[in-house]
């Protein structure tokens, strides 16, 4: 029976020149998490009844998409069950995906009985769609959520203000240069999660919001 090699090399942690530090902090603060942010906050903004109304929701769906997500994480670097604060390695990654997925449901489920704003739910049913897609896909190859998470925050923003859109695709091309600078993900890895979300971002908006 052969087996699938993870053949990503050795992964950087540690900054041994300037570009070695630039490249892990663009990956760090231009993380998932930095992108759920972000774009919760620009669904916030988008909602028709006003911000303050959008930022409710927002804090809704943050509290249970990510919470429990941001719990389980803690609990495992604890117990070191997580190798580094990245969860570099693919096989790690298997259980973030699999909560992540499944509070993403019930947050979708929560603002589709309650009739949140259609630009909040396009928001989370689009990350409930990639944090899916790229669980399955994680099983076997280790595609990149930092390219898929930011480039789902582009393509909002490019419906959104084609020039603050720019602005995100720009960021998008440094966060690739930097996870494949700290060789996190390979060249394909980096491509594959920014086209995913690119098209399910497209197509989520599409179908729930008319942009």
């Amino acid at each position: 029976m052969s087996h699938h090699i993870d053949t990503t090399p050795e992964i950087m942690l540690e900054a041994r020149s300037t570009r070695d530090r630039v490249a892990l902090a663009v990956s760090k603060y231009f993380s998932p998490l930095t992108a759920a942010l972000v774009g919760n906050l620009m669904a916030a903004y988008a909602v028709e009844q006003g911000f303050a109304t959008g930022i409710k929701w927002v804090l809704i769906t943050l509290a249970i998409q990510i919470l429990p997500v941001a719990l389980l994480y803690e609990i495992r670097i604890a117990q070191g069950k997580i190798t580094d604060p990245e969860i570099s390695h693919r096989k790690e990654r298997n259980e973030a995906f699999l909560m992540g997925s499944l509070t993403m449901s019930v947050a979708v489920i929560v603002l589709s009985v309650y009739n949140a704003p259609a630009s909040v739910l396009a928001l989370a049913a689009s990350f409930l769609a990639i944090a899916v897609l790229c669980g399955i896909i994680n099983v076997w190859w280790k595609i990149s959520m930092h390219a898929s998470s930011i480039a789902a925050v582009a393509t909002i923003a490019t419906m959104q203000s084609r020039s603050l859109g720019a602005v995100f695709w720009l960021i998008v091309l440094a966060v690739a240069w930097s996870r494949l600078h700290t060789r996190n993900h390979t060249r394909g890895q980096v491509v594959a999660g920014t086209l995913l979300a690119t098209t399910v971002v497209y197509v989520m908006y599409r179908y729930i919001v008319v942009v």
